[in-house]
């Protein structure tokens, strides 16, 4: 794992998570205020000002991340779910996406740049919880690459259109870009969940993110929580990571790597 990537990743998905904090509490970005903090959307303004700071900061960042991983559950049961089954139609797909995200940070750590790095408290579960890092990245590359995935089926066969709860603001950017690119979305999305060719297929995917940012998201403002490129720029962060560190475990790329070192084990032991 690289420290440098994981710092990177942590900061940036704290930056686009802090924004939903900071429509509730202030009306950043022209976002509705909610001060009533007896509601679960009131209660999530300050607890996604601090959590997401913490996430920034690499402070505590593996009991944030714990945190914020359950309050992006309880959301998408709360809010979403019931809207239909699969998070591209419910209007869920960036609560699931969080969600997931930071249930690996929780064994991922804060990586570089971080408060925590010199901590006793983090040596101590750095010690018990990065031995299970290369699990929660292989969770996270699995749910990214089906939701990822999704979008191709929308683009090519034209299911899965409708998005919930997405009536009254802009699409993801991803279904703004031509309908050929759902038939990479489909392949790279099926090669980033079974993990083959992880790295090229991760890098090719995140060429089309940007692109998809660039020539959707950004024309429409400058915020991601208001231009559709939220999501995007979280698949973007997640999938550069894979591109520099792998799929981790459950993968075929790990499986053939694994095969490949036991073999002159195996030839030597039957020489012998």
């Amino acid at each position: 794992m690289n420290p440098t990537s994981l710092g990177i990743v942590r900061i940036a998905v704290g930056l686009l998570f802090i924004q939903h904090g900071a429509e509730k509490l202030w009306g950043f970005a022209g976002g509705k205020i909610d001060h009533n903090f007896l509601t679960l959307r009131g209660f999530a303004g300050p607890l996604e000002i601090l959590g997401g700071s913490l996430i920034i900061l690499g402070l505590f960042t593996r009991v944030a991340a714990f945190i914020l991983c359950g309050e992006m559950a309880v959301a998408y049961f709360v809010a979403w779910a019931g809207r239909g089954f699969l998070p591209i139609s419910n209007g869920g797909e960036e609560a699931v996406i969080f969600s997931f995200i930071y249930l690996w940070l929780v064994t991922a750590g804060p990586g570089a740049w971080s408060l925590d790095r010199k901590g006793l408290g983090e040596r101590k579960l750095a010690a018990k919880l990065n031995p299970l890092e290369s699990h929660g990245r292989a969770i996270v590359r699995v749910i990214l690459a089906f939701t990822f995935m999704l979008h191709g089926y929308r683009h090519v066969f034209g299911i899965l259109s409708k998005s919930a709860g997405r009536a009254a603001i802009v699409p993801v950017a991803i279904d703004s870009l031509p309908a050929f690119v759902g038939y990479w979305e489909v392949l790279g999305g099926l090669l980033l969940l079974v993990g083959l060719w992880t790295r090229p297929a991760a890098i090719v995917t995140c060429v089309e993110l940007f692109v998809a940012y660039c020539y959707a998201a950004a024309p429409r403002g400058i915020w991601p929580i208001r231009n559709g490129g939220n999501e995007v720029l979280l698949y973007l962060t997640i999938f550069s990571f894979l591109a520099v560190c792998g799929g981790g475990k459950f993968s075929v790329d790990s499986i053939r790597s694994q095969r490949r070192q036991t073999a002159p084990v195996r030839v030597a032991a039957g020489t012998a």
